[in-house]
């Protein structure tokens, strides 16, 4: 059995079990209705793409972190039914959650780049190294376990980039103009210095 991640073991250790008081009557209920972790992840996964690059490409910044934020609740639910089933998760299950995941983060900031195309050409080109180092922080990780060295941590890991740009977005539309300026300048630079942290950390774990 693969264990797979849920978003209730990322929360304080304070909010875990009130969250879990919440969620594991609902997947039960889920695992009763036969509907797997995949097609879970399959509707939060293409949800999230969806909406994201719909709402931010027109300017709708607060809609879509709403909508986004909704469909994100749904790995709470895809990691709980997983590990309450008796089944687990399968590396299908892993794999396709992973791809799903990066295909949300790529359409999260492709959305706002797209609507700031005409706008500010600077930005856009900021937007492209986000993309670029945010992909980055995933592919180092996933060369690493390949090459079973761990590589655990870093500055900026998915949460911490995630909210970086949903805020940045909700904000902006709060009428805090400047706020999507700051948030890919950040998020660029906090992903960037992560992939090097992670270089540097495969590259230690290498030596042993």
């Amino acid at each position: 059995m693969i264990t797979k991640p849920t978003m209730v073991f990322m929360l304080q250790s304070g909010l875990r079990e009130p969250v879990a008081k919440i969620i594991d009557p609902i997947a039960k209920v889920l695992i009763k209705m036969r509907i797997t972790p995949n097609w879970i992840s399959l509707v939060g996964g293409l949800g999230s793409s969806i909406s994201a690059l719909i709402l931010f490409s027109s300017g709708k910044f607060l809609t879509g972190v709403i909508a986004v934020s909704f469909f994100a609740l749904f790995d709470l639910f895809d990691g709980t039914v997983a590990r309450l089933s008796t089944r687990g998760s399968t590396k299908w299950g892993a794999l396709l959650d992973s791809t799903l995941d990066r295909i949300s983060d790529a359409a999260i900031l492709i959305g706002g780049m797209i609507y700031f195309q005409n706008r500010d050409e600077v930005l856009v080109k900021i937007f492209l190294v986000a993309i670029v180092s945010s992909f980055m922080v995933s592919y180092v990780k996933a060369r690493a376990e390949a090459l079973q060295i761990q590589c655990n941590g870093g500055i900026a890991e998915r949460t911490e980039r995630l909210l970086i740009i949903l805020t940045a977005y909700g904000v902006y539309d709060l009428g805090f103009s400047n706020a999507i300026n700051i948030g890919v300048y950040l998020l660029a630079t906090l992903a960037t210095i992560t992939v090097i942290q992670r270089i540097i950390i495969i590259y230690r774990g290498s030596l042993k």
